[in-house]
């Protein structure tokens, strides 16, 4: 909009101005031929600008564009020196010729058919296209305007002249209204359009001016120069909408479709085939006839070095182009995706190396099968369907599942696509496939990973509300006992306490293998471990009658060990043997033992079932390696368990053969776990116990049992009352719950040490959730007491923290 409020602005100036000096012809001439060179001089500003945003054949289109303006441009001012300086007007001189040129350049630069595309491949060809039509046009406004009036003798041919240059707009304004209604549905559709409004301007106002010129009537600076203005103020428009080029991508450019060499060749035909008839049809005389054929003969050799040169150039096209499709065709056949082009009919027409492999077939088996051969059974239907789809849509994109020669499958992620000749007919399918089979396990995998990690968060949202209730039965049935109960009622008081007991010890290995921890390491007794996980799989062995036996070491095995790593590694390998003896369907028993040898201690699990033979004995550590049918084993159990035990600085490896299997574990001893706790004797004196729990009954409950044991006890149902009572009583030890309102169990650690550094390492944790402490790496030497706990784990937590106790 405000360019072409500037464009009437300037258009309503001109004329003003020129109605102005309308009595002084001189001004009047000075100021008509500036203004007429200014709107030409705007266009090619106007490109220049904008050329940066174009590439290959539309950069070319505005470069033709611009030269015919330039070329224009130079015709007038040799007018305008002629008409201000010599006083005259001659329409046949030197200046016509380019004006003409010029006029028609836009006409010319049409052959770059910037609509197209870019089409980069093809700048050299149509560049040489452009230039052969413009010697054509060069030749014919010499031959017949120019001639005539060198050769002496010869009328004034201005009323040739001006019947060519109307023929010349009519034809430019055919060719951009042609091009706008071809363009019609592309981005460049408001560029024509602007070219087509000021050619049809120009030609209609064109013809008012040349009947003015021969009339006599034609002044520089009046409104007949609206046939120049008009048109090139459109000009102007049509560069600043021309759309920009698309950015590379990256992608390699498909060449573009050749010029016919029909177009090539015309020009150079009807150079010799014009001059030489016009000859005979309209002679001049001898010097002029001469002057003709020479000029004749000077551009057909001119036009025939042209089409050398496109020649030249369209041969190393093709050499570029046989270049381009052997390294394609390297490129292929080395890819490492599945590559297949079908003809339209499904019959295989290429394979690459990879195609081929995959498969199992040779490239002539191929060739003698069709699309339902190469896919599963149930599969052959979908190429109805593919073919519907690329028809409508272009293209297809899905999983196939593949059959090899050997009678296997395999998913593979296929996108295929048409290949079309020049009337659009699709004559080839083209597929790029790939191997889906690892991403489909991994995939698996992970799903089965995010069940855990779901399953993970609910067991420990429960065990919580779950070991709340059985620490108080557990507690009140132990005060029970130790007030002398009836003896006839103690025997049901042992059995509650057993079992409490028993789901408190399930909850927690619950949580230790579905709850996702930190790899932190703690100092553990082996023995401990190896208890927990037969106690998790004790019932499920009975129920299928396999006897799991331990024999453990009566001396503690101290390992410096992930807990939870250590028992999915047991729980591995007992999983692995019971599987093993259920598939054979003999095999009755597992044992697990503990021994120490040189400094490191061990777990042996056997079994009495078919044991791993001689083949699969080197295999069986290999990620994803399984004897297990599909859908019952990932085969990265032992390879993650072998990954755990280097990392501890062990080893786990399947010893000497033997009935049934046997996997050793192999970890080294903690000496910093062997030392004698009466570092910590210092405190055995003190009897001042806080503890910090939300829960009344557990509160209360912990309390009595303290109380029992002649400890004196302060309570504190919250952090800050903790702080408080910390602040005002020295103490002895704090048992504190992780989950507290407001602050929590860790942060008031933090704030105890930091105001009392002397209860640093006398603080021990109560959770119902192990794992919630694992997650601060910082507070990983910070005691734990797991939820329910019976006395005799208090008094060893007292003990190992240095504090007496006195059982009353």
């Amino acid at each position: 909009m405000l360019y072409l409020s500037i464009g009437f602005g300037y258009v309503i100036a001109y004329a003003a101005l020129g109605w102005a000096l309308r009595d002084h012809p001189l001004l009047l001439s000075l100021f008509g031929n500036a203004g007429l060179i200014a709107p030409p001089v705007a266009v090619c500003a106007i490109i220049a600008r904008r050329r940066r945003h174009w590439a290959g054949c539309q950069r070319l289109f505005w470069d033709t564009f611009a030269i015919g303006i330039g070329l224009w441009v130079i015709g007038h001012l040799g007018w305008a020196f002629e008409e201000i300086v010599l006083r005259r007007h001659s329409w046949l001189q030197w200046h016509t010729l380019f004006s003409l040129c010029g006029g028609i350049g836009p006409l010319i630069a049409l052959l770059a058919r910037p609509h197209a595309g870019v089409r980069r491949d093809a700048v050299g060809s149509v560049g040489l296209v452009i230039g052969s039509y413009g010697l054509l046009a060069v030749f014919i406004y010499t031959y017949f305007v120019l001639v005539p009036s060198l050769v002496p003798g010869v009328v004034d041919p201005r009323a040739t002249l001006l019947t060519l240059v109307q023929v010349n707009r009519a034809l430019l304004f055919l060719g951009m209204l042609t091009v706008m209604l071809v363009a019609r549905r592309t981005p460049w559709h408001r560029a024509y359009f602007c070219l087509a409004l000021g050619t049809g301007i120009g030609f209609l106002l064109r013809i008012v001016t040349s009947l003015a010129i021969m009339r006599g009537q034609y002044q520089t600076g009046t409104l007949y120069d609206m046939a120049w203005i008009a048109p090139f103020l459109c000009y102007a428009g049509a560069a600043l909408l021309a759309p920009e080029s698309p950015k590379e991508s990256g992608a390699v450019e498909l060449p573009s479709r050749a010029i016919h060499p029909a177009v090539v060749a015309l020009p150079v035909f009807l150079i010799p085939l014009v001059g030489y008839s016009a000859l005979y049809l309209q002679p001049l005389g001898g010097t002029g006839d001469s002057f003709r054929a020479l000029l004749t003969g000077l551009v057909t050799v001119a036009g025939l070095g042209l089409v050398t040169l496109r020649l030249a150039a369209q041969g190393g096209e093709l050499q570029r182009a046989d270049a381009r499709m052997r390294l394609l065709a390297a490129a292929t056949e080395q890819a490492g995706d599945l590559i297949l082009i079908t003809r339209s009919d499904g019959g295989v027409e290429l394979a690459n190396d990879a195609f081929v492999r995959a498969l199992g077939y040779s490239r002539a088996e191929l060739s003698q099968l069709g699309f339902a051969d190469l896919v599963e059974k149930g599969f052959g239907s979908l190429g109805a369907h593919i073919t519907a789809e690329i028809r409508e849509r272009g293209i297809w994109r899905g999983t196939l599942a593949r059959h090899r020669r050997d009678g296997s499958t395999f998913p593979a992620a296929c996108t295929v696509v048409a290949l079309r000749d020049a009337a659009g007919k699709i004559t080839h399918f083209l597929g790029t496939e790939r191997d889906i089979s690892d991403e489909l396990k991994l995939r698996d995998q992970l799903v089965h990973s995010e069940r855990l990690s779901a399953i993970g968060e609910l067991v420990a949202g429960v065990a919580h509300e779950i070991n709340n209730p059985l620490q108080t039965i557990i507690g009140s049935v132990e005060l029970l006992l130790e007030s002398g109960p009836d003896p006839r009622s103690r025997p049901d008081l042992e059995v509650v306490r057993r079992e409490a007991a028993r789901a408190g010890q399930i909850v927690r290995n619950l949580l230790s293998f579905v709850r996702r921890t930190a790899p932190n390491r703690t100092a553990t007794d082996l023995n401990d471990i190896v208890h927990s996980v037969v106690e998790l799989r004790a019932y499920h062995f009975q129920q299928h009658n396999i006897t799991l036996k331990t024999e453990l070491q009566p001396a503690p095995a101290h390992v410096l060990v992930n807990r939870e790593e250590i028992q999915q590694i047991i729980l591995n390998l007992i999983l692995n043997a019971e599987q093993a003896m259920l598939a054979a369907g003999w095999g009755s028993a597992i044992t697990i033992r503990t021994l120490s040898d040189a400094g490191d201690h061990i777990v042996e699990v056997t079994d009495d079932g078919p044991g791993v033979s001689a083949e699969m004995r080197g295999r069986i550590f290999e990620p994803f390696f399984t004897t297990k049918e599909v859908g019952e084993g990932t085969g990265l159990g032992l390879s993650i368990s072998h990954g755990i035990a280097s990392a501890h600085g062990g080893s786990l490896a399947l010893c000497a053969e033997g009935p049934g299997a046997c996997f050793r574990l192999v970890l080294p001893a903690n000496a910093e776990a062997l030392r004698h706790p009466a570092a910590r004797a210092q405190r055995a004196s003190a009897r001042r116990v806080m503890i910090v729990e939300d829960e009344a009954p557990i509160r209360k409950l912990v309390a009595r049992l303290l109380t029992r044991q002649g400890f004196e006890v302060l309570e504190a149902d919250n952090a800050h009352a903790a702080l408080q009572i910390a602040d005002a009583t020295p103490l002895s030890l704090v048992l504190c719950d992780v989950r507290l309102p407001g602050m929590s169990g860790m942060d008031l650690y933090r704030a105890l040490c930091t105001r009392h550094p002397e209860l640093q390492n006398a603080i021990v944790f109560i959770t119902g959730d192990r794992a919630a402490v694992d997650i601060d790496s910082a507070l990983q030497h910070v005691p734990v007491l797991s939820k329910p706990f019976s006395s005799t784990d208090l008094q060893r937590v007292l003990a190992a923290a240095g504090l007496d106790t006195v059982l009353t």
